[in-house]
């Protein structure tokens, strides 16, 4: 156990709890947050606790190594399964076993998790929840607080029920992303050895709490009245339930967290010859994009959507810190999306230091190139920016304010850039049709040397989703998803009100289409390795160098005063009659027609990307390894169709 394992363990007033199924590589930002928050303010010792560290140590010591921390991640990173609830369910409702049967079934029919492997799993949680409850309870801590999110809550709802029945004077405290809402409100209200439960931010309420539970009962209560969004019990069992105020928390005033119990977790349980340990920081909070047009299917931020960002000096300075601190070069930014304010100071400073990192961040997909060349000279090597889609229509219906050709472009960029991208193809919205695919899904043998989407998925109805918050938009709500009713033992009406996913009606394409678009999206991840779409700039014009996989691999010149100049000022997306102007101040004379015939063979031969009457070129250059050329930074060079 982390801190709890020092001599003076005894003192400690507080212990927050990272339960399964926490990344094993990545420290909780919300719990480094909230321990140096409340130490700031004399709220006494506040103890982290890795669970989530101990729990692969454990699988791994009792499989006799069978049960690796690969495996602990590969459940982990299946959020949407919902298999790593399932597993402590067991535990939870002190049961040797639970719902095998019906779990296995759906386990083998609905994903591509080992149901043998997480039944053996299940055996193992009690022992575990056990063997946690007898050290923490040995401490005689005052408060034990869970920070739960995505598949944390049965984990931490079963060991926090053995805690409250090991040590009823334990004040058991729950918050996290779990915990927004009504959710909160229904975790409170059905399992009542949780004692209070944070709803919203906890920067300011978690201090609060712990200094309101250290004072006499009347003025304990006084104090608890006023933290927004609390739940809790008076002591004759009545529950009250505190509004949640509107004032989001200034990132300017929020705590750097303190990773140093993850850390030494992570080298106590040996797991560190598994993982290799991210920093994990964040630069803001909510979403700029969604708090104007949130995406019709998103349901992340729930009810802090409202953006806000740290100022950039304050950022770069806190990065800094944590880097020199922790001496980890692997950073990622816990943003939903990036402030693109930050491209004026923060990125450039960042890069002006010229250390060695390797930064993932989310981002909105419209960056220019410029924006993708900035970030890589930061130290961004990942970006994930909600790409979701090729298919302009389908994008304007998830009201992405975003086109195909802008997303394809973004891949381009960032291919050259050697900047990977994570992104998901998402497709059953309401009002899409195979029409709104057939032109992208087409095009996608041309785009293999581009990076692929990890797979296409149908689309969850999210709580907190505009599909979810409006059903006249499409999506029918049918009720928690099926995995729940064999998780928790609750009513349809408390589920409802609990859980974050949903089952809907399907939408959308299906049957044949969905089944072509699963084909071409796989095709597309089994032939990007080795394909490469380059090309090179000669005295005698463009030569784009042909090495996808699936076609002839040549060269083909494009020669200047016309195709080599049309080529490159597709650098950028332009219709053709934008193109037509982009070639007339370089010199080339061309008419409609001519032009018409020159994109037909870019189209034919891949080379391009058309969607909506707008053409982009797919190649990367070979020679010119800052950025893109285009036609008119030719301009100086071109003299009657030759280079000067």
């Amino acid at each position: 156990m982390q801190g709890a394992d020092s001599a003076d363990a005894r003192e400690a007033s507080t212990l927050i709890v990272v339960m399964p199924w926490a990344s094993l590589h990545r420290p909780s930002l919300g719990v480094g947050i909230l321990a140096a928050a409340a130490r700031r303010v004399g709220a006494g010792r506040v103890d982290q606790l890795y669970a989530s560290l101990e729990w692969a140590q454990y699988l791994m010591e009792r499989s006799g190594g069978e049960i690796t921390p690969e495996a602990y991640t590969h459940v982990a990173e299946r959020y949407f399964a919902g298999a790593g609830e399932w597993v402590f369910a067991a535990a939870l409702h002190g049961e040797s076993s639970w719902q095998v049967e019906e779990f296995t079934s759906y386990t083998r029919a609905c994903t591509d998790l080992d149901p043998d492997l997480l039944v053996r799993m299940q055996e193992l949680a009690e022992g575990f929840v056990d063997e946690l409850c007898e050290r923490i309870t040995a401490r005689g801590y005052d408060v034990v607080g869970f920070s739960s999110t995505f598949m944390q809550n049965v984990p931490s709802l079963a060991l926090a029920k053995r805690v409250k029945a090991a040590r009823p004077e334990t004040k058991v405290v729950f918050g996290g992303g779990n915990c927004d809402g009504e959710q909160g409100e229904a975790l409170h209200r059905n399992f009542p050895f949780v004692d209070l439960v944070v709803r919203g931010e906890a920067d300011t309420a978690f201090p609060l709490l712990l200094a309101a539970l250290r004072k006499e009962p009347e003025d304990a209560e006084r104090m608890l009245r006023r933290i927004p969004g609390l739940c809790w019990r008076k002591p004759d069992g009545r529950v009250i339930v505190n509004p949640v105020l509107g004032q989001p928390v200034a990132l300017h005033q929020a705590r750097p967290p303190d990773y140093e119990d993850y850390f030494t977790g992570l080298q106590r349980t040996g797991i560190d010859a598994w993982v290799e340990p991210e920093l994990v920081l964040e630069a803001s909070r909510g979403c700029w994009w969604g708090e104007k047009h949130q995406c019709t299917f998103c349901g992340l931020n729930g009810s802090a959507i409202g953006f806000r960002s740290k100022p950039q000096d304050q950022f770069l300075d806190e990065l800094a810190g944590a880097v020199e601190r922790y001496r980890v070069l692997d950073v990622t930014l816990a943003d939903n999306i990036l402030d693109m304010k930050y491209f004026a100071d923060f990125v450039p400073g960042l890069a002006a230091r010229d250390w060695d990192l390797r930064i993932h961040c989310e981002v909105k997909a419209n960056l220019t190139e410029a924006h993708v060349r900035e970030l890589r000279k930061a130290g961004v090597v990942n970006l994930q920016p909600g790409i979701e889609s090729l298919s302009s229509q389908v994008l304007k219906i998830m009201d992405k304010g975003i086109t195909g050709t802008r997303n394809v472009r973004l891949l381009r960029d960032c291919g050259h850039q050697k900047i990977t991208v994570e992104w998901n193809w998402l497709y059953g919205f309401p009002g899409e049709e195979v029409a709104d695919y057939r032109a992208v899904l087409d095009q996608l043998p041309a785009l293999v040397h581009l990076q692929p989407p990890s797979g296409a998925f149908r689309i969850a109805l999210e709580r907190f989703s505009p599909y979810f918050e409006q059903p006249e938009l499409g999506l029918v709500n049918e009720g928690p998803a099926a995995i729940y009713s064999m998780i928790y033992d609750l009513p349809q009406e408390e589920l409802a009100s609990l859980v974050y996913l949903f089952d809907s009606t399907p939408n959308g394409i299906s049957g044949v289409f969905e089944a072509e678009l699963q084909r071409a999206v796989a095709a597309w991840e089994a032939n990007h390795a080795g394909s490469t779409l380059t090309y090179s700039v000669t005295d005698d014009g463009v030569i784009v160098h042909e090495g996808r996989r699936g076609r002839e691999a040549r060269d083909h010149l494009l020669p200047f005063a016309g195709r080599a100049e049309a080529f490159l000022a597709l650098a950028k997306d332009r219709t053709p009659v934008a193109l037509l102007s982009s070639l007339r101040p370089v010199g080339v004379a061309v008419s409609e027609a001519e032009l018409t015939g020159w994109l037909d063979e870019f189209v034919r031969e891949g080379w391009v990307f058309v969607e909506n009457g707008r053409y982009l070129a797919l190649a990367t250059p070979t020679a010119h390894p800052d950025h893109m050329l285009t036609g008119d930074e030719l301009r100086p060079r071109v003299l009657g169709g030759s280079l000067a």
